[in-house]
């Protein structure tokens, strides 16, 4: 890629930490004035990512569902940039929904699409274009795609800018209260 939008002093909120072997890595990038608040739904996998925190203290693990941001809402500040790689069907709505409680605006994505554990009955070439419909329609902005072959089999990375109409984001606020 040619920009991942994740520097030395960055926030980054990262969806799907699993064990926190790349959250080790993101941690190390954005060094000691950054942050990785990293989330992750297993329980198994949540005890391994507590125990690599420990030894990098600018990783704040969460175990949580991603689906539900509001119940980590408290330990989460605005973020520089999100990283997803949760593997799930609906995976452009838990990105979207993080994003709209926690990236700042202009902030960055960097998202990890799964072709087949959002629809595994096409290709996966329409499967990536349905997801960057779908993002753009939740006001992120595309700036980079490629896919992971021959690493990996149907899986692409996507990474831009989220820009939030601030109408669209007041009517939403609105209606949330």
């Amino acid at each position: 890629m040619e920009k991942l939008h994740i520097g030395p002093g960055d926030k980054v909120l990262y969806l799907g930490a699993a064990s926190g072997t790349t959250v080790s890595h993101v941690a190390d990038v954005v060094g000691p004035t950054g942050v990785v608040y990293a989330v992750e739904f297993s329980h198994r996998s949540g005890r391994d990512l507590i125990n690599m925190a420990k030894t990098r203290v600018n990783v704040i693990p969460i175990i949580e569902d991603a689906r539900h941001p509001l119940k980590y809402r408290m330990l989460v500040g605005m973020v520089d940039t999100i990283f997803a790689d949760v593997a799930q069907p609906d995976q452009a709505r838990i990105v979207a929904l993080n994003a709209h409680h926690f990236l700042r605006n202009n902030g960055h994505f960097v998202i990890s699409i799964k072709a087949n554990c959002i629809d595994s009955t096409v290709a996966a070439e329409i499967v990536f274009a349905r997801e960057v419909d779908q993002l753009k329609k939740e006001q992120f902005k595309p700036t980079e795609q490629i896919t992971l072959e021959p690493f990996e089999r149907d899986h692409a990375m996507l990474v831009g800018t989220y820009r939030p109409d601030k109408k669209k984001k007041k009517k939403k606020e609105d209606a949330d209260e």
